[in-house]
């Protein structure tokens, strides 16, 4: 997604005679170059690679045509994984955005992989690291789910929400809804041990507007990965 950019790590704009700059912002690498004879001129196809970092020169935000471009980077594999996976939701986010129905099916879909790793028990196992990763619940238990495919179901959900926010931002969600949402959040916020964020972890009530979810599960997004 070109103009979807990853904002937290920047990467060196590649010294390559292929790399064009436009307007001193926009990164992009030629990746083909067409000769017509019928106009007898070559045209020149370039994809968007990234965007000039104003703050530190040389260096730029990237974004997913960057890492396919690029493969072997300086930014690590666990963020360049969830970028891409957010890159993906975002693609479907876009398919599915003409019909509120569609976007219903997305969030039943991702709770149904939650579902699916927690077997018949009904209940979400999580341990944490003892070592390099203090506080971050990441190895599942038998018959569990690991920290990482909970966000990405919880990703599944937020970027629906988010979609359905900006359409209905004053329409009330449904009962259903908010009782399969909370199954997730109130998970996540379990994975808490810092007693002061707490607090702002709410789980959805009832009688509530969609712009109105958004924002309280916002507070959800920002939490470490």
């Amino acid at each position: 997604m070109e103009n979807y950019y990853l904002k937290t790590i920047t990467v060196p704009i590649p010294e390559d005679k292929l790399v064009v700059i436009r307007k001193g912002e926009r990164v992009e690498y030629e990746i083909d170059r067409i000769y017509s004879p019928e106009e007898q001129n070559t045209r020149v196809k370039r994809k968007v690679i990234g965007k000039v970092d104003p703050v530190q020169p040389g260096r730029m935000l990237p974004n997913e045509f960057y890492f396919e471009l690029f493969p072997d980077n300086e930014v690590p594999e666990e963020i360049r994984e969830e970028f891409l996976r957010e890159c993906e939701i975002k693609r479907q986010m876009k398919v599915i955005r003409r019909s509120p129905e569609e976007v219903v099916d997305h969030v039943v879909r991702g709770l149904g992989v939650l579902k699916s790793e927690l077997g018949t028990s009904g209940t979400v196992f999580l341990v944490q690291h003892s070592s390099n990763e203090k506080g971050r619940p990441l190895v599942p238990q038998e018959g569990g789910m690991s920290y990482t495919m909970l966000r990405r179901v919880f990703d599944e959900i937020y970027y629906a929400v988010e979609e359905l926010a900006g359409k209905y931002p004053n329409e009330v969600i449904v009962p259903f809804k908010v009782e399969r949402i909370n199954e997730v959040l109130e998970v996540l916020r379990n994975c808490v041990e810092d007693e002061r964020i707490k607090p702002f972890l709410r789980l959805i009530e009832e009688g509530i507007t969609y712009s109105d979810v958004l924002l309280m599960m916002k507070w959800y997004k920002v939490l470490p990965r």
